[in-house]
């Protein structure tokens, strides 16, 4: 990954964040910590929305599961190494924020809740590139993203502007879909799952208290989010399983090749 284009985008990011706001602004609504679900579990409040986490940690230590095994196992290390690396810390660090934000929900613990989700949309992103290109995300391009992904919240929080972490997020998020349509990337399996969990995900967030409501108060939407979320991680690893495109495209080419040059 070309480390000067790189530092380009991510200026590019913080412009575009700024010329939205400027058009539309985009501030953290003060409803966003109405929650539906208020159940308690004997000293757990807000229980579903706090204990569904688990899933997302299940899923980062399932990730950084893989990355343990294949740590040693071949020299070099899989071309998607570092982004699960990323991915898995930050879907476990993600998890620790997300309870402790629904403990007590307010935008000061909020912050603790998107701080590590920005790390796992850099380790994600690093997948896709290597998925896209077939190239490695060498550890100080992915620094360098895991930082500026960070710098989203910290926009966020000297500005009051949404917009930088939107696009982070939701800018991925299309990247990912877009290149998966047109199968662009070497699992499109894998990365369907992750774009069906995530969307899934963010369906029910957004229907909180309809699902509340439809369900006659058993479960919310933001719980499913949790678990729903945590399955687009773990679906990570059949990402990052998958042999590379570029390498089994050079094999279908060469007999391709050699077929066309066979006496007939």
């Amino acid at each position: 990954m070309n480390i000067p284009r790189l530092l380009l985008g991510s200026i590019l990011l913080f412009v575009a964040g700024t010329v939205l706001q400027l058009l539309w602004p985009l501030a953290q609504p003060a409803s966003y910590h109405r929650f539906a679900d208020q159940r308690a579990l004997g000293v757990i409040p807000h229980a579903a929305d706090v204990l569904s986490n688990l899933v997302i940690l299940a899923g980062g230590i399932a990730c950084l599961g893989w990355a343990r095994q294949n740590a040693y196992r071949q020299r070099p290390q899989p071309p998607k190494f570092p982004g699960m690396v990323v991915a898995g810390f930050g879907l476990v660090l993600t998890a620790i924020g997300s309870a402790y934000y629904h403990w007590a929900p307010s935008d000061a613990t909020l912050v603790w809740d998107r701080l590590p989700m920005t790390i796992v949309f850099a380790g994600i992103l690093a997948m896709l590139w290597t998925s896209h290109t077939g190239q490695r995300v060498g550890w100080v391009p992915l620094l360098i993203m895991v930082a500026v992904s960070l710098g989203t919240i910290a926009y966020w929080l000297a500005l009051d502007s949404l917009w930088p972490y939107a696009i982070l997020q939701f800018g991925g998020l299309m990247f990912i879909v877009g290149l998966t349509l047109t199968r662009k990337v070497d699992s499109v399996l894998g990365w369907t799952m992750v774009i069906v969990f995530y969307g899934v995900a963010k369906i029910f967030e957004s229907l909180d208290w309809q699902v509340w409501e439809l369900t006659h108060h058993v479960i919310a939407g933001h719980a499913i989010k949790h678990v729903s979320s945590g399955l687009a991680g773990a679906a990570l690893i059949l990402v990052a399983n998958a042999a590379p495109r570029f390498a089994a495209g050079t094999v279908a080419s060469r007999a391709a090749i050699d077929h066309s040059r066979t006496p007939r």
